[in-house]
């Protein structure tokens, strides 16, 4: 046990030199602000020889401290020497280990600092558990206050809903347009027996205007012409309606052209017919178109009935 014990002395005596060796007496090492530093504050290093200094190597292995800054520094009448800046990153006891110092003169030797131990004061109690930034945020040229983007979003918002609210209110239905209906399309017969009843209560032939009564009498039935046959009886003379209804062959020919005679009399020929020769002639006009309806509603009942029923619609 005794064995031991000497044996455990002259191994720390022999540490002991060890260090002493290890350490260059020509390096004079200083620290400044390292009193009751905390996390985040920032202590110096100093160190100075007889002879100029030219680097000083940091090991990748540091982790309870960052050198955040090397500064080499020339003086006028003073060899150069460096200034360290150091900051603490973990509380509690640490020590900072021995650094690399070279020199300018390769004929000085390269010389090792001595390692120093430092308290690092916690910044707030063990049981506290919330985060707290080291330093303040840095804020670069121009940055903006953060009141100004949360006042820049809010106007956004509002624009936004103010656009879609205005645009809703003004959005009107286009109102509904009403479906036009097609009149029934009148037939041929139809249009001109109206036509004929329309001139009888007008009494032309009351106010001696016979000319203009037989003009239009006779205008009823070469209008029914053109539309029915597709003859173009508007432009033709009696004869030339004659040729071309003989033709076609149209429903009683020979009493057509007999009511076309009739009326050029009276209208060419100075003829003034009495009023039971033109009453007898509207009667006549009247019963041909009527013929038409009878033959119109045999042309239905002849026909299929899908046929019947699609006409109908």
């Amino acid at each position: 046990m005794l064995k031991m014990r000497r044996i455990l002395t002259l191994i720390m005596l022999l540490l002991g030199l060890g260090g002493l060796l290890l350490a260059d007496v020509n390096i004079v090492q200083s620290l400044e602000n390292d009193n009751d530093l905390s996390v985040g504050d920032r202590f110096y290093f100093h160190l100075r020889a007889e002879y100029p200094l030219n680097r000083v190597v940091v090991p990748d292995t540091l982790t309870n401290f960052k050198v955040i800054k090397v500064e080499r520094i020339t003086e006028a009448g003073l060899p150069a020497h460096f200034k360290l800046t150091i900051v603490p990153l973990l509380p509690g006891y640490h020590s900072f280990p021995s650094l690399q110092v070279q020199p300018v003169d390769s004929g000085n030797p390269i010389a090792y600092t001595d390692r120093f131990r430092l308290n690092i004061v916690p910044v707030r109690a063990e049981s506290d558990t919330t985060l707290v930034d080291i330093k303040a945020p840095l804020k670069y040229p121009w940055q903006s206050p953060g009141w100004l983007y949360i006042l820049a979003v809010g106007l956004l918002l509002v624009l936004v809903l103010l656009f879609f609210w205005l645009g809703r209110k003004k959005s009107v239905p286009e109102p509904i347009k009403p479906v036009e209906v097609p009149e029934p399309k009148l037939p041929n017969w139809k249009k001109s027996l109206q036509k004929l009843l329309d001139l009888q209560a007008r009494d032309l032939l009351s106010k001696d205007m016979v000319i203009q009564h037989h003009y239009e009498l006779s205008w009823i039935l070469r209008e029914f012409i053109m539309h029915e046959y597709r003859i173009a009886a508007l432009e033709m003379t009696t004869f030339e309606i004659r040729v071309a209804i003989n033709r076609v062959g149209i429903l009683k020919s020979d009493e057509v052209i007999r009511f076309l005679a009739f009326c050029d009399m009276a209208k060419f020929a100075k003829h003034k017919p009495s009023l039971e020769e033109t009453k007898a002639m509207e009667d006549w006009l009247k019963s041909y178109l009527l013929a038409f309806e009878v033959i119109e509603a045999q042309k239905l009942l002849n026909r299929p009935p899908g046929e019947t029923d699609a006409a109908n619609r």
